[in-house]
């Protein structure tokens, strides 16, 4: 499946529940305040489409900002590695979100959004430049590739989906408090099961393909998401394989929790800094 297919796959349930959702909202409110919520939702997109507001959608959706003085010169040699293999500013644009993890992540068409762990670990010499370089260039590298290209349209459109999945995960920790309710989320196709058949029964064939519908994508849609995760961190390590950060990713690596992840994208760092055999012609 090419890539645009498996991100459709993994943002499309979002964005349509949010379509439906703004639908709904702009149809319970009075003509003129629908009218204009629909222009302007339209006239967002569209700006957001063509690459404007690039920064605003990121200091609202990531609730990123520029980089400090100081920050800046505490990663003078970060930049001068990154800005060597074109990875740095001004073609990456840096922000900076709070996080106690280390970590870097691409969106848009030229932002790459550095956390304060990382901030903090160059700044205290804890993080060596050339790993901290490495971790921004797997980012910068899916920008440039335009993977990311299309994430503040589709985070800014997915809000309400977002919205509603953060009250839903709200309710289900109150929910795992209650006996059994992870066996009945586990069990949940027995449920749709029922739920589509009662509805077929009482002549609603429509009402029973959306609740099957609705129930194929619960199962399918983390495998979805999970999918399009792993290509993106496929793609970031050829391209900082390729940049010549390998090696220090592969240390970096090697200083994260163990995990199937981490082992395979080990194995697959050190396939790419192996030199190629030399070979000669043999002659009697």
């Amino acid at each position: 499946m090419p890539r645009w297919g498996v991100k459709a796959l993994a943002v499309g349930p979002g964005l349509v529940i949010s379509t439906v959702v703004i639908g709904l909202v702009g149809a319970v409110l009075p003509p003129a305040v629908g009218a204009a919520l629909s222009v302007g939702a339209l006239a967002v997109a569209a700006t957001l489409a063509l690459g404007g507001a690039e920064a605003a959608v990121v200091a609202v959706l990531l609730t990123a900002r520029r980089l400090r003085p100081y920050e800046r010169a505490d990663l003078a040699p970060v930049l001068t590695l990154l800005c060597r293999a074109s990875l740095g500013p001004p073609i990456i644009d840096l922000r900076v979100r709070r996080d106690r993890a280390i970590g870097a992540a691409g969106i848009g068409r030229r932002t790459v959004v550095v956390t304060t762990g990382l901030l903090e670990a160059v700044a205290d010499g804890d993080l060596p430049p050339d790993q901290a370089a490495a971790v921004i260039a797997h980012a910068a590298t899916l920008v440039r590739a335009g993977l990311v290209r299309s994430d503040p349209l589709i985070g800014s459109w997915s809000l309400p989906w977002h919205l509603l999945h953060t009250v839903a995960e709200a309710a289900a920790g109150l929910g795992r408090q209650l006996p059994f309710t992870a066996l009945v989320w586990r069990l949940r196709a027995v449920v749709i099961t029922m739920a589509v058949v009662q509805s077929v029964q009482q002549g609603h064939p429509g009402l029973a393909a959306v609740i099957a519908t609705i129930g194929a994508v619960s199962y399918a849609m983390p495998a979805w998401q999970r999918r399009w995760q792993a290509l993106l961190i496929s793609a970031g390590d050829r391209g900082l394989s390729q940049a010549g950060f390998a090696p220090a990713m592969a240390a970096f690596l090697r200083r994260c929790p163990a995990t199937d992840m981490t082992r395979a994208r080990l194995r697959a760092l050190q396939v790419a800094q192996r030199p190629a055999p030399v070979l000669g012609l043999v002659t009697r």
